[in-house]
């Protein structure tokens, strides 16, 4: 359920996430703990996440085994855990976006921070640039938070990020679902 596009809605929530941490104070570390991922077989043939031994870099396979031809969108959530013994966590923010629409705009065009983690996750991977996605083999290497990903107002803590690439043109048709627990460590 995680098309190449959701792949890449989830990296840029990701992003954001790390984006949104940025400011006063400067990222010491990010860690991917757990990602649990599913996908849309009619869709997908496989969807892999693997952490890296140190936990700051992702990698992500992704075998579309046909053509999305309609907009994919990507539903995120972003929540902070509210106790440290419970899997309770409290959302920091919500959005849902059109991909096509932001690949759409261009590599390099704009300064807003859907551009700037698109631009980042496109430097590690083979993903196209444009829709509709082809169907294929693709990949995103080595994805890692940077200082400049991470909003100011976010502080040291444990998060899930909730992530879910769909067809809305498709009566919702879910592609992927990715739930990535990180933890944040400013300084």
């Amino acid at each position: 359920m995680f098309p190449l596009r959701s792949v890449l809605m989830f990296v840029l929530t990701l992003c954001l996430v790390c984006r949104f941490l940025e400011g006063q104070k400067s990222l010491n570390v990010l860690l991917f703990r757990k990602i649990v991922t599913d996908h849309h077989r009619k869709f997908i043939s496989l969807y892999e996440v693997a952490i890296s031994r140190d936990h700051t870099t992702v990698n992500f396979t992704l075998n579309l085994v046909r053509n999305i031809t309609a907009d994919i969108w990507l539903r995120a959530t972003i929540g902070q855990r509210v106790s440290k013994n419970g899997e309770s966590y409290r959302d920091v923010f919500t959005y849902n976006v059109n991909l096509c629409q932001v690949m759409g705009r261009g590599k390099g065009k704009g300064n807003s921070l859907i551009n700037f983690w698109l631009n980042s996750i496109l430097r590690h991977s083979n993903m196209p640039q444009i829709c509709p996605l082809k169907e294929g083999n693709y990949y995103m290497r080595n994805i890692r938070s940077e200082k400049e990903t991470i909003p100011r107002f976010i502080r040291s803590g444990s998060f899930r990020i909730d992530s879910n690439a769909y067809v809305r043109d498709w009566h919702g048709a879910n592609l992927t679902v990715t739930i990535a627990y990180v933890d944040i460590k400013m300084k």
